[in-house]
């Protein structure tokens, strides 16, 4: 089984690889490239009309990284970037290069292979004060999902303790895969964490609807308290107005319903949530959480698939699910346009004006890239900014707010910048200039890589998506079909 997974990843890399041979061989600058092959809008959930959309561009920041699968920051003002590679190294990005010792390496704690790893970091919001970060990884021998804090170093800001781990909590992993593995802060200080339903495929253990288990669900947690202390493996306390608390429910439960959310992020000025949810046969999807909301949002898996009925369970179930029984995703496209959805971040940067108040998603198979701006009646509309030609496994923010995304390729992986194509890019500031650099093992050490002037802008592609109610059309449950979700889409 290992084998036909390690296969299939290899293909699916190598074939978007491939498809997009040809604007890789433009240089080190990737701009926005008309999609002649989108499909009509009735078969891809995606509708078509002008709006204030930009124009992007990719400027290549360095290269020879290792299944990269978060990038962040410390929020420290240092400037540096994290990157998070799934074979269990944090690596910082500072000043131009990727310092040659890793600030945290637990791979021998790792178990990565298939759609296993390191996947997720954030840093406590008083970092600075108290040096505190927590991962999500797969734990080698058992394969369950671990939530844990570590601490850097007393003598040097760039390497971690590898000492000092907490468990913060763990959860057996049933499947193997649909891990989620997000774990990121809220502007309420507390931490939220992703964990998918636990097996491919069409939730075979009956996780994402049952309250009585974390898998499906996103958590919340305080992890500045500790209503456990008698157990090690539990260190943190309930919020007190978590939607569960009091009520049948496990009360770590924040939200349910979620089949393996990959990458979910905070808007960083209006608190919003975005949770993109990586589908079954048929549909992508993204979730919206704004920041008001007290929580227990139920994202309809594995009754629906994005808007649509998928296992009609007790029958009548979908009807219900999309008359307001769930909460409906707010974006979603089908599997004529790719496979496997990479959540990202609304643009919140100083650097590209043009670009302010996009959320930016992709998909992991095609290297579509499309924006997101919500309309002024609360709707969302999206279209295809670029077709980048190979795979994104995540998205990620520097300290400013720019945005950045992976190209990834094993171990030939490759932070990019995005960037606005319609002015011209400011000079990098010296903790984000892309200068050749090498990696500390097991990373390669990468070749040069200096930053291309930029070349002429092709117009984007126009597919804005709205997210119109759906008639209910429930239909018997499905005879669900093995569709292998891309590695890293745990």
């Amino acid at each position: 089984m290992k084998t036909k997974i390690t296969h299939r990843r290899l293909l699916v890399v190598l074939f978007v690889f491939l498809s997009g041979l040809f604007l890789l061989a433009l240089g080190e600058l990737v701009t926005a490239n008309p999609s002649k092959d989108l499909t009509p809008e009735r078969e891809s959930g995606l509708t078509r009309k002008q709006g204030p959309f930009p124009t992007i561009q990719l400027e290549k920041v360095v290269g020879g990284l290792t299944q990269p699968v978060t990038i962040t920051n410390a929020r420290d003002g240092s400037g540096r970037i994290f990157i998070v590679q799934e074979t269990g190294e944090i690596l910082i990005f500072v000043n131009g290069s990727v310092l040659p010792t890793a600030f945290l390496d637990i791979s021998d704690l790792v178990s990565h292979d298939a759609e296993k790893g390191l996947l997720g970091l954030a840093f406590h919001p008083d970092y600075a004060s108290n040096g505190f970060f927590y991962v999500d990884y797969t734990r080698v021998g058992d394969g369950a999902t671990v939530v844990a804090r570590y601490q850097v170093s007393a003598g040097d800001p760039d390497v971690a303790d590898p000492d000092s781990a907490q468990i913060v909590l763990t959860q057996p992993q049933p499947g193997g895969d649909h891990n989620g593995g997000t774990v990121a802060f809220g502007p309420d200080a507390y931490l939220y964490i992703s964990i998918g339903d636990g097996g491919c495929c069409g939730d075979p253990f009956r996780t994402a609807q049952d309250l009585e288990t974390w898998l499906g669900k996103i958590l919340r947690v305080d992890i500045n308290g500790d209503d456990f202390p008698g157990d090690p493996d539990r260190n943190y306390a309930v919020p007190p107005d978590n939607p569960f608390v009091g009520v049948p429910g496990l009360d770590e439960i924040w939200a349910s319903g979620v089949r393996n959310p990959w990458r979910c992020s905070f808007d960083r000025v209006t608190g919003d949530f975005f949770v993109a949810d990586v589908g079954q046969d048929t549909w992508e999807e993204v979730n919206f959480q704004p920041a008001a909301s007290s929580g227990g949002e139920n994202y309809g898996w594995s009754v629906l698939e994005g808007l649509h009925c998928y296992n009609d369970d007790p029958p009548g179930s979908c009807d219900d699910f999309l008359n307001g029984d769930s909460t409906l995703p707010i974006l979603e496209y089908n599997h004529n346009l790719g496979c496997s959805i990479t959540g990202g971040y609304r643009y919140r940067g100083q650097s590209f004006p043009d670009l302010q108040g996009v959320y930016f998603y992709a998909d992991f198979c095609t290297g579509r890239i499309w924006g997101a701006i919500q309309q002024g009646n609360g709707t969302w509309e999206s279209q295809e900014l670029l077709l980048a030609g190979f795979a994104i496994s995540t998205f990620g923010e520097d300290e400013a707010g720019e945005l950045y995304l992976v190209d990834y390729n094993f171990d030939q992986s490759v932070l990019y910048r995005v960037a606005s194509a319609q002015a011209p890019t400011p000079t990098p500031t010296p903790t984000l200039s892309p200068t050749p650099t090498s990696s500390p093992s097991p990373t390669p050490t990468p070749s040069s890589t200096p930053t291309a002037t930029p070349s002429p802008t092709v117009t984007a592609t126009v597919s804005p998506t709205t997210t119109p109610r759906p008639t209910p059309t429930p239909r018997g449950r499905p005879n669900p079909r093995g569709r292998p979700t891309p590695h890293p889409r745990p």
